[in-house]
């Protein structure tokens, strides 16, 4: 059977760094350079995983992000610490960004109503039926922390992915927004007919809401599994952080944030902690279940050393993590076909889901550019994510010092080959591994004119693909031979 992949391949510039070796000192013992200790070199730095590729530079920080089935890049500029004028963007080039759907809708006028119109705007996500969603928390900016949302204003808004027309908005419940609910991240699950999302005030929660009717649920309300550790301190490139306002030090209370749907799972993390957690979508919103029998499903797989901002998660069960504290992105398989390691005396490659107790996060990514990696989206073998520097901002820094230095990067990496179905190729360039190795020498608008054959692989086809980057890749689909 083929198996499809997809490998980037890039060109690479070699380079030589002066070192010097000293002689081994009688006794045995090794002379420090790389490759015999740690931390002897700033390179010895351990970046892991896929280099990452820039893909957009934007102007001011952004929280949301998703990618469209044209690979064009959408991002959100909440108004939680200050105004911006376009809530949500779509960018047209790496530098160029525009309004989108439209500039109208970006602001609310006066007397109009907040239900059509984008009020502070925290996400948006891709579903599975070519729409775009925007979850928008309704809290306006200035509203003191706490404030409970405009009614109409927190709401969920679909849209059509090709001409950005309004499909429909559903209203979240006034019943579900006391206490400060402050809706920040959002999946679709269009099979179960839900939205899921999280409630990152300091109280917290989970809310779902039914895709059919507009009804929703309000789960785990002020339970220790959606809210901060107590007097949590966390650190960001090797400093620690703390809430300040001012000279007066307090601490961070962001609750559940980031979330995934995976092996019909809701998975939450918990910003100012180190903790995340997983339930059933279905038992979260089976409105016979008790507060009690929903806190009683939910599961622990342990901490994962470091807070965590954006989820995501692939086709295969694997969960993505945003791991600000590590300057990472983590992952963790949670279906038994996908591990590869034996824990607690279970082989790997066996069928269902991975219990909890057996769950091992690993890293995918490290890299001294992510700078708190704040949303993830998965398109085509690319996991995407923007950056912020969030810990940076004024209400972590002493005396409310901005520390952000932009542009504030949004990235793309390449995932391992079970997820891939395209080689993408930049003009002219050489790839050198042992596998592959050929040049491509093809006009910006021309079509491939002839087959590519390696020791391993037989390309079979080319198109180009149009992508948010400062150049034109050639996308070609291979099989195994």
């Amino acid at each position: 059977m083929a198996a499809h992949l997809l490998l980037r391949l890039s060109a690479f510039t070699g380079y030589c760094l002066a070192q010097t070796y000293f002689d081994t000192p009688p006794g045995g013992f090794r002379p420090f350079g790389p490759g015999y200790n740690r931390g002897a070199y700033p390179q010895d730095f351990s970046v892991v995983g896929q280099e990452l590729e820039a893909i957009h530079d934007s102007q001011k920080p952004s929280t949301g992000l998703a990618v469209d089935n044209e690979h064009k890049l959408y991002l959100t500029y909440p108004r939680n610490a200050s105004p911006t004028p376009s809530n949500v963007v779509v960018c047209t080039s790496f530098n160029d960004e525009q309004p989108w759907p439209n500039a109208a809708i970006q602001n609310c006028t006066a007397g109009q109503d907040p239900s059509t119109c984008f009020i502070n705007v925290q996400n948006i996500v891709l579903d599975d039926k070519k729409r775009l969603w925007v979850v928008d928390s309704g809290i306006p900016y200035g509203k003191p922390s706490g404030s409970n949302a405009t009614y109409g204003g927190a709401k969920l808004m679909s849209f059509n992915e090709t001409t950005g027309d309004l499909i429909r908005t559903y209203i979240i419940p006034n019943n579900l927004l006391a206490h400060g609910m402050n809706m920040n991240d959002l999946r679709l699950n269009t099979t179960l007919g839900y939205a899921f999302m999280t409630d990152a005030s300091r109280n917290s929660s989970l809310v779902a809401i039914n895709l059919d009717d507009g009804s929703g649920v309000r789960r785990l309300f002020n339970e220790s599994v959606v809210r901060a550790d107590e007097k949590y301190v966390g650190s960001y490139d090797g400093e620690l952080i703390y809430s300040w306002n001012g000279t007066q030090r307090n601490h961070i209370t962001t609750a559940a944030d980031g979330i995934a749907l995976a092996s019909g799972n809701f998975y939450w993390g918990v910003l100012a902690s180190r903790r995340f957690y997983y339930i059933s979508q279905e038992v979260l919103v089976d409105i016979n279940k008790t507060d009690a029998e929903i806190l009683a499903a939910v599961q622990n797989p342990g901490q994962c050393a470091s807070e965590q901002a954006g989820f995501t998660a692939d086709d295969r069960g694997r969960v993505y993590i945003a791991a600000s504290e590590q300057n990472a992105i983590y992952y963790v398989d949670t279906l038994e076909s996908q591990t590869n390691m034996t824990i607690n005396g279970h082989a790997p490659g066996a069928s269902g889901p991975v219990p909890a107790n057996e769950y091992v996060v690993k890293t995918l990514i490290r890299n001294a550019m992510i700078q708190h990696a704040d949303s993830m989206a998965i398109l085509g073998g690319w996991l995407y994510f923007n950056t912020n520097q969030l810990e940076l901002g004024p209400p972590y820094q002493y005396n409310n010092v901005d520390k952000r230095k932009g542009p504030f990067r949004s990235y793309r990496s390449g995932l391992d080959v079970g997820q891939l179905s395209s080689v993408v190729v930049t003009q002219s360039q050489t790839s050198h591994s042992s596998d592959l190795k050929y040049r491509m020498d093809q006009s910006p608008t021309g079509q491939c004119d002839r087959t590519r054959h390696t020791n391993r692989l037989h390309f079979i086809a080319c198109e180009v693909m149009p992508i948010i980057h400062k150049h034109q890749d050639y996308v070609f689909h291979y099989h195994f031979q």
